[in-house]
C-alpha cells in the first residue's frame, strides 16, 4: 500500500466530506475542474475504486469509457489520463500544442495511447479540460 493513499481502508468508502478533507486547499479547483468536465460531456459518471496499491480512487467515466482516474492522497493526488495519437495531435496543433508535446516528452506510453498524468504542483484545470475534450473527440 502507498503510505501516501488517503483511504487506504477497503472497509471505509470515502464520501465527499472524507476527500474535501483529505485535498486541503486543492479541493475547491478540484471541484471546479470536475464541474467543467461535467458541463463539457453532461453523462460524465464518477466511480470509487479500491486497489490494494493505492486505497480508494476514483473513475470517471463516459458510458463505460474511462476518461480518467483520481488517486487521491494525502494533501496531494494524481489524476492520470490515456490519450491516443489522434487526440494528442489533435492536442499539438491547438492552443496547448507546446505544453502537450513538452508533457509528452515524460510521459508513459502504453499500446492504448500516453499517460500523462498530473499532481498538486503540476495541476492545471485549463490544460486537463483540453485534454479531456480531446479524448472525446477521439
Amino acid at each position: 500500500m502507498n503510505p501516501a493513499a488517503a483511504f487506504p481502508l477497503a472497509a471505509h468508502p470515502p464520501d465527499e466530506a472524507d476527500l474535501a478533507a483529505a485535498l486541503g486547499d486543492t479541493s475547491g479547483p478540484l471541484e471546479a475542474f470536475f464541474a467543467d468536465v461535467r458541463s463539457l460531456q453532461p453523462g460524465v459518471t464518477m466511480e470509487w475504486k479500491y486497489s490494494d496499491r493505492s486505497g480508494w480512487y476514483r473513475i470517471h467515466l463516459l458510458k463505460r469509457r474511462r476518461l480518467f482516474y483520481f488517486i487521491p492522497k494525502r494533501d496531494d493526488f494524481q489524476l492520470s489520463l490515456i490519450l491516443g495519437g489522434k487526440a494528442v495531435a489533435l492536442l499539438k496543433a491547438g492552443p496547448f500544442g507546446r505544453r502537450t508535446a513538452t508533457l509528452q516528452k515524460t510521459a508513459k506510453r502504453y499500446p492504448e495511447g500516453t499517460m500523462f498524468s498530473f499532481d498538486r504542483r503540476t495541476f492545471a484545470p485549463d490544460l486537463l479540460v483540453a485534454f479531456v475534450a480531446a479524448k472525446l473527440a477521439h
